[in-house]
């Protein structure tokens, strides 16, 4: 039988058109179980011993997955009406979706129910999309009923729907709630119960249902019906929250001007201040509190409205935490709605709430005060409307229960505390509580209502114990989004099998050039396997000099469009953690078959310059090569040869040419306006059995990290200028966009605090400016300038040259008009892009089509900046990671400088360890006075921290923003920005299991002197 659908659609270009599609109605599509006669037997999946068999509806499919993905729930029957719908709806949960269809221990199957002249059904008069799909797989039911004996294996219709329940049980089908389904058939597994996700209007039906037994005697199942496992409360529960606006509403005010769109951005130190940057504005509105939030958690997009300017703030001027309480968040418009009705909405974690457990949910402390300064630093502030676009996660968010009194036996209400400080806590119940309160767990937001102080969720999974390191490292993962599932075997086939080497089909290939007579090498960290990049100089007999830069030849194996190629492209980069690296590309190729190593033929992609004694390029040049690398080095063993004037081989003489021209290279770069800019990176020294941290220190930069760098850099810029000339419109390229000029006010406030200028004017005025930030007795202070300058850089980003215009290209803290990614093609899928544009540019191979696509080269370009990030920010948790267990079973004293100053304490910087944490000055007495204990050598110890002898004063502090000082009220006491101290280092369990950094200033005098940075 032939059918004919059509709709209307809009294209992403703005269009409207027709689309009609052909459907062909069979007899001859299986149900895929054996125990129906009519069945083929090569279609036979579904179990012939299972106690009954799953038909799920299209919402437990997008909204259940983590109950589905449980290996407890097998046997399922997924209809393409459902495919299709979460299809169209969740392309994520639809991968999830397929991924358990594909499993073979699952046994999902999926029945072409539209496809089957028995079970296709067509849309009634007046009958919604929605109704429609239901009755089809109400009819796929009954279908399923009539071919299975239902004495033997019963189908069960899986629904939380109430109205679809109901006619299928009408219909004399079997059907039931997903709670439901756990509670009465699954008591051999428990713990699916927990993976349930409730929706506001089943706890609403649980109510009634619980309601409705308790009055008239209802069954157990039947009261549970809701398939929630919901309080009961839902009548007594009072508005916490502005309900959000409807979406036409808030799209009409945007339009209007009334509303501003923004991504909200909560601080990852202050979890009560966020900010929504918004272009209608012209700069960030602050969001102050959790009441303007609004439910809105980091990542949403939403709709904001400005308060009037009488209302708006000042960002806080106190360290969030700790000394001083919680200080600093929270407004007292928090405190007055927590206080009118949260300990009846949420009664159900702790009955006896008093008023620390209603500010412990607003994460205040009674009778302090958010900074409602009406003066000087106020920015335009505003609250939440509405919610455009919710950003939770689907991996879930890592983290663990709150210690709390849970009463024993059946399921808990709990609190769930993430590890990221920028989200709320999220509500979830367990029948595990017990034995979770020590794990780190991943639970999954289901919704958040206007009555709630907290977000609702579910468990998904046990990481493991708290504190285990790799435990916590899994924790780094999920947080960022890391992919570490191993590579399919489809990946895997597109590796070459080792041994693999160079044969003569590459050396005789005409479009490559045989390079293996040159002094090629590489350098690079110590213990690096995947060397991406080699580098030779020589001199020719016209006096200039050669230079080559020669970068793995990773795309003679990575071919368009292969399994590999498709998984390089979504994990986009390696990651690198302190102990561990998550590959993009299978180890094979990274560690051995395109690895520059030493003394093995290798491909390769060179650049070859020819350049005078000054460095200046006289010609450029591109091929494919081979090549042979003489040595492996680390930047210490190449320094050491370009310093031991004992060792004159060609190697080294050629490392010293190489070293000559890169400073020379550098200056020109400098004077062009190219900045000098720094971070606090560290080193580990890891022990080889426990892999825990033996040593932390400042990573040290020498003079042939900045060689390789310049080397980088030329080859970066010539590739660029050569790809755009031949493909303007789809070359992938890097820019660094101007900093706006208030991204710059950290850095001059602070300049100008300590008495020298900043000028920002241009990139030129600002490395002149940092080159005499100087001070004689402290050589540490420039450093430091430069770091805080970092810090107000806007993030380089790769684009689509298509996408803006020429004027936009320009790389900032390069001072370079162009610049692209192409010397790491191992490690970043950017430089595999750029691979294939500058092979097809130099005319040996033509640019395949699907490279033309300037949206797919948008599309690519969103995920490479979305995961070069995600790695950088687990890098950095890494480091912290191992810095915490390096300090675990220690307490050193260490030289330190203050970068900020707050009311209630300062943030100080650790040089010789590369880390920078807060020091609280103010503890809190039994009156809630903001006290310190102070020293007579200038230093304050924070609560818990030793004081000197003889010194047990309480002072009180205040904070001159304009001098960034913070002053004791009697004057004794006085800390400036980059004020040289002395702190005592240690680790501290905090709530929730949350391990830190204890800082604690320490009289400078208990510092020895050869400790002392100037």
């Amino acid at each position: 039988m032939h059918l004919n659908n059509s709709f209307i659609k809009k294209t992403k270009k703005g269009r409207v058109v027709k689309v009609v599609k052909e459907r062909y109605l069979r007899d001859d599509i299986w149900s895929g179980s054996p125990l129906d006669p009519d069945c083929d037997p090569a279609s036979h999946k579904l179990s012939a011993a299972a106690p009954h068999y799953l038909l799920i509806d299209t919402n437990v499919a997008l909204h259940q997955l983590d109950f589905l993905e449980h290996a407890a729930v097998t046997d399922v029957i997924v209809c393409t009406t459902v495919l299709e719908e979460v299809q169209h709806k969740n392309a994520s949960a639809y991968q999830r979706l397929r991924a358990a269809c594909a499993a073979p221990a699952k046994r999902f199957y999926v029945f072409a129910n539209e496809h089957h002249k028995d079970t296709h059904v067509e849309a009634r008069e007046g009958e919604s999309p929605n109704d429609r799909n239901d009755r089809a797989l109400r009819v796929a039911t009954r279908w399923y009923g009539e071919r299975i004996p239902q004495d033997k294996i019963p189908v069960i219709l899986l629904t939380n729907d109430v109205a679809n329940r109901a006619a299928a049980v009408a219909d004399g089908l079997r059907a039931m709630g997903v709670m439901t389904y756990c509670r009465t058939l699954r008591q051999d597994a428990k713990e699916l119960q927990d993976l349930v996700a409730a929706a506001a209007e089943d706890e609403a039906e649980d109510a009634k249902a619980a309601a409705a037994a308790a009055a008239g005697g209802g069954s157990e199942a039947a009261a549970a019906d809701g398939d929630a496992g919901g309080s009961g409360r839902a009548a007594k529960r009072k508005k916490l929250y502005s309900e959000h606006l409807p979406y036409s509403d808030l799209m009409a005010g945007i339009k209007s001007g009334r509303f501003h769109q923004g991504a909200l951005r909560v601080s990852r130190f202050n979890p009560f201040e966020g900010w929504v940057a918004s272009e209608s504005v012209g700069e960030d509105i602050l969001i102050n509190g959790r009441l303007d939030m609004n439910r809105a958690i980091d990542g949403d997009v939403v709709a904001v409205e400005l308060l009037p300017e009488s209302q708006w703030r000042a960002p806080s001027a106190k360290l969030p935490g700790g000394g001083g309480g919680a200080a600093a968040a929270g407004t007292a418009a928090d405190r007055k709605a927590a206080g009118k009705g949260e300990g009846e909405a949420d009664g159900e974690v702790e009955e006896e709430e008093g008023v620390d457990e209603v500010a412990e949910i607003f994460q205040v402390a009674p009778g302090e005060h958010f900074n409602d300064s009406a003066g000087a630093g106020r920015r335009p502030t505003g609250r939440v409307v509405g919610v455009i676009k919710r950003n939770w996660r689907t991996r879930g968010y890592c983290g663990s229960l709150k210690p709390q009194r849970v009463r024993g036996g059946g399921a808990a209400n709990v609190l769930f505390v993430p590890v990221e400080r920028r989200y709320p806590m999220i509500r979830i119940q367990t029948r595990q509580a017990d034995t979770l309160m020590d794990k780190r767990i991943v639970v999954v937001i289901d919704g958040w209502e206007a009555d709630s102080a907290y977000p609702r969720g579910h468990y998904v999974r046990t990481l493991g114990v708290i504190g285990d390191k790799d435990t916590e490292t899994e924790v780094i993962l999920i947080e960022n989004d890391i992919n570490t599932n191993p590579f399919t075997p489809a990946v895997h086939a597109c590796v070459p099998p080792l041994p693999w080497a160079v044969g003569p089909s590459e050396l005789s290939d005409p479009r490559r050039t045989d390079l293996r007579h040159l002094c090629v090498a590489s350098v690079d960290p110590p213990g690096c396997k995947d060397i991406d990049d080699a580098l030779h100089v020589r001199t020719l007999p016209n006096g200039n000099y050669e230079l080559g830069v020669h970068i793995a030849d990773v795309t003679h194996f990575l071919k368009p469009a292969t399994a590999m190629d498709l998984e390089a492209a979504q994990r986009a980069t390696t990651v690198y953690l302190v102990q561990r690296r998550i590959d993009m590309l299978p180890k094979p190729l990274t560690e051995d078959i395109c690895s520059l190593r030493c003394d093995v033929e290798r491909l390769a992609f060179s650049v070859l310059w020819e350049v005078d004694s000054d460095a200046h390029i006289l010609a450029t040049s591109f091929t494919k090569s081979v090549i042979r690398s003489r040595a492996s080095l680390t930047y210490a063993e190449a320094q050491s040869r370009i310093d031991d004037p004992a060792m004159n081989d060609e190697l080294t003489v050629s490392l010293r040419t190489m070293n000559k021209l890169a400073k020379i290279l550098r200056a020109r770069r400098a004077a062009a306006g190219a900045l000098q800019l720094a971070s606090p990176e560290v080193k580990f020294t890891i022990d080889t059995e426990t892999h825990d941290p033996l040593d932390v220190g400042m990573y040290q930069v020498r003079e042939t990290n900045q060689m390789v760098e310049e080397m980088m850099l030329l080859a970066n810029v010539a590739v660029a200028e050569k790809i755009l000339r031949h493909f303007a419109s789809c070359s992938l390229l890097r820019r660094h966009q101007t900093p706006p000029p208030r991204q710059f006010e950290p850095i001059l406030k602070a300049a100008a605090a300590a008495g020298f200028s900043i000028d920002v004017s241009s990139s030129s005025a600002l490395a002149a400016s940092l080159d005499g930030a100087t001070r004689p007795d402290d050589p540490y202070f420039n450093k430091l300038v430069r770091i805080m300058t970092t810090r107000c850089m806007t993030q380089a980003q790769y684009f689509g040259s298509g996408d803006v215009a020429p004027s936009e290209y320009h790389h900032y803290g390069l001072a370079s008009a162009l610049y692209t990614h192409f010397t790491s093609p191992i490690r970043r899928y950017a430089d595999v892009v750029v691979h294939r544009l500058l092979w097809a540019a130099i005319g040996l191979e033509p640019l395949p089509d699907s490279a033309r696509d300037k949206e797919a080269l948008h599309a690519c370009s969103d995920n490479l900046n979305k995961r070069h990030r995600n790695a950088q920010m687990a890098g950095r948790a890494s480091v912290e990671l191992h810095t915490l267990i390096f300090f675990k079973n220690r307490t050193v004293v260490a030289d330190a400088r203050v970068t900020k100053v707050k009311a209630n304490g300062l943030v100080v910087f650790v040089p010789k360890y590369g880390i920078e944490g807060p020091v609280y000055l103010t503890a809190r007495d039994k009156n809630n006075a903001a006290t310190a204990s102070t020293s007579a050598a200038g230093g304050a110890s924070g609560a818990g921290a030793s004081r000197p002898a003889g010194q047990s004063g309480q002072q009180q502090f205040l904070l001159d923003e304009e001098a960034q000082t913070v002053t004791s009220a009697d004057g004794s006491v006085r800390f400036a920005l980059f004020d040289k101290c002395a702190v005592r280092i240690c680790v501290e369990e905090g709530e929730a299991h949350r391990r830190s950094l204890v800082l604690s200033l320490v009289d400078r005098g208990e510092l020895p002197e050869s400790e002392r940075m100037g």
